[in-house]
């Protein structure tokens, strides 16, 4: 599968050159094998359609995850979380609950909100020593991928972390594993994908397989009742940029687009509602489904060029994935201009947002997505930007998003610059 459709590729590029098309430009050229390449993967990648977790949900399904762990019989778990879930005594219940039943664990909450390659060994190293079987982790995105890695490296083990993440070689499947999401955002309960940035290089390593999926999805509204408004804010919108990219990316299919529109509906209906009540339970198991939902829509059709960019930003200034990314789409939706019209037309319809023409219903959802930042107090630039950064940022961004995604247009560095010098600067509102 994985050498398939490269021999294709190189049948296509001969007839392409054959053909007496010489004449067109080199970029034209280039955007032609990238559309071919997506094409011969688009089918291999919707078999994850079929690939799900088994899911768990509703307001105590952390306790009901006990069962489960009955009936594997496994020795040790290791549990990934924060330190603050621990200090705020969050998880008490799931502790109990679990030494009642003579399940056996060990706790681990050591990563970074931001987890990097360090983040990934010490947790590596610390289940082998554990002696665990199987590993839950309950947290955001950045437990759930830490996991998901470390996980990946101790299946690799004749390999070290670093070139695990570097060449993506995920070579078997992953010992049991529970991800217990604590934010609506990332999606990452469901996806084949973890991220994990490389403080050295000042980049992040965007792990895909397969194997990555978990085995069950916990989604357990009670531990979203504490977020605070403001990460509530970025990782709604984070979510919301996965369905959205989703959706307007090529090669989607009914299944998918079904997904990714339930999911922006949800969040248009649900986020700033939660964000002003966070204690709405609600609110909370609405979001936490429509991230799910965004999850399965970038598994099987991918992210596009708001997260090749925002990856570079976030990896070079530290700044919260969720919030770089709800400046960023409405910036690079416009960029993309007349080739997401007519999608972004249906989103508005299904979202409520009227118009006389396809145009204006883009315009206007669009605009939209600004004034959702303004309400949720989201800033409209990234002024931490530095102008000597910018050609590293862009060269990143294109490395990253061709070929893997089919986004509506194929850009080049030069152009991934005048899109990073516009978020630098800002939008208008």
């Amino acid at each position: 599968l994985k050498t398939y459709p490269l021999h294709l590729e190189g049948m296509f590029f001969s007839l392409y050159i054959h053909g007496g098309i010489l004449k067109q430009s080199e970029a034209y050229m280039k955007h032609f094998l990238l559309r071919t390449r997506q094409a011969l993967f688009s089918p291999i990648q919707k078999i994850q359609l079929i690939l799900q977790p088994k899911m768990l949900k509703g307001e105590h399904a952390l306790l009901d995850l006990v069962d489960v762990l009955k009936e594997k019989h496994l020795n040790r778990y290791m549990v990934v979380t924060t330190a603050g879930f621990i200090k705020r005594g969050t998880l008490q219940p799931f502790f109990e609950r679990l030494d009642e039943s003579n399940i056996t664990y060990s706790i681990f909450h050591d990563v970074k909100p931001d987890p990097d390659i360090s983040d990934v060994e010490n947790l590596k190293e610390y289940y082998i020593n554990e002696g665990c079987q199987g590993l839950i982790a309950i947290g955001g995105g950045s437990v759930i991928d830490c996991s998901k890695a470390a996980l990946a490296c101790v299946q690799s083990s004749h390999l070290d972390v670093k070139t695990v993440l570097e060449t993506g070689r995920v070579s078997k499947t992953l010992p049991f594993f529970i991800a217990v999401p604590t934010t609506a955002g990332t999606g990452s309960e469901v996806t084949a994908g973890a991220v994990i940035t490389d403080p050295i290089r000042k980049r992040k390593y965007a792990l895909s397989h397969l194997f990555l999926i978990p085995k069950y999805a916990v989604l357990d509204a009670s531990l979203l009742t504490t977020l605070p408004p403001k990460m509530t804010a970025y990782t709604g919108m984070d979510a919301l940029t996965h369905a959205v990219e989703a959706y307007i990316n090529h090669f989607n299919n009914r299944k998918t687009n079904e997904y990714a529109l339930e999911a922006i509906q949800s969040i248009f209906q649900y986020l700033i509602p939660s964000f002003e009540d966070g204690s709405n339970i609600i609110y909370r198991l609405e979001l936490l489904e429509a991230s799910y939902k965004a999850g399965v829509a970038i598994t099987n059709n991918y992210i596009g060029y708001v997260h090749a960019i925002a990856h570079g930003i976030g990896g070079m200034y530290h700044l919260q994935h969720g919030m770089i990314n709800a400046i960023i789409l409405p910036i690079v939706l416009e960029e993309y201009g007349d080739t997401i019209t007519k999608k972004l037309a249906h989103i508005a319809d299904i979202v409520g947002i009227a118009g006389h023409t396809d145009q204006q219903k883009a315009e206007y959802f669009i605009k939209k997505l600004k004034e959702i930042n303004q309400a949720l107090g989201i800033p409209t630039s990234i002024p931490e930007i530095q102008d000597s950064d910018i050609h590293y940022l862009a060269t990143g961004a294109e490395k990253e998003g061709n070929p893997t995604y089919p986004t509506p247009v194929t850009w080049d560095v030069e152009r991934f610059e005048k899109v990073i010098r516009k978020i630098q600067q800002g939008y208008s509102v």
